[in-house]
């Protein structure tokens, strides 16, 4: 039983460590890009989480391409990582955030719990969908 419990506690955190990561470094890319096209406009919410649901299922396709494995092992709770990666990213990209407009640097939907949340939800999908069909 324990040992069960382990190994969703590491999915979850493996899959939390990358999707974050990914997110992060898309992140800073698009804040660069933002300041040269945007010049202070707001972006539409509709359309900017369009545009990150389709990033990360990009990204999570290219992921699939070069690591066509599960990363942990299947547990017997399929698919929790749709659940519970979405919420932490979201959490943890709404921290970063905030943390950023604390310190006065404009952001993008990404840095918003729905923006992370849609990314990696987006990329765990694609990620399910092609590890599936590869998969023995």
């Amino acid at each position: 039983m324990i040992e069960f419990i382990l190994e969703i506690i590491l999915e979850i955190l493996c899959d939390l460590f990358a999707e974050t990561i990914a997110e992060i470094a898309l992140e800073f890319g698009l804040e660069s890009l933002s300041h040269s096209l945007r010049r202070g406009r707001s972006a539409n919410p509709v359309l900017a989480g369009t545009g990150f649901m389709l990033f990360g299922a990009a990204i999570g396709f290219l992921m699939s391409l070069f690591f066509p494995e599960r990363i942990i092992p299947a547990t017997s709770l399929k698919g929790i990582s749709l659940i519970v990666s979405p919420l932490g990213a979201g959490t943890v990209m709404h921290a970063f955030g905030k943390w950023r407009r604390s310190r006065g640097c404009e952001t993008s939907f990404l840095a918003t719990f729905w923006g992370g949340a849609l990314f990696a939800f987006s990329m765990a999908v694609t990620r399910w969908i092609m590890v599936g069909r590869f998969s023995p």
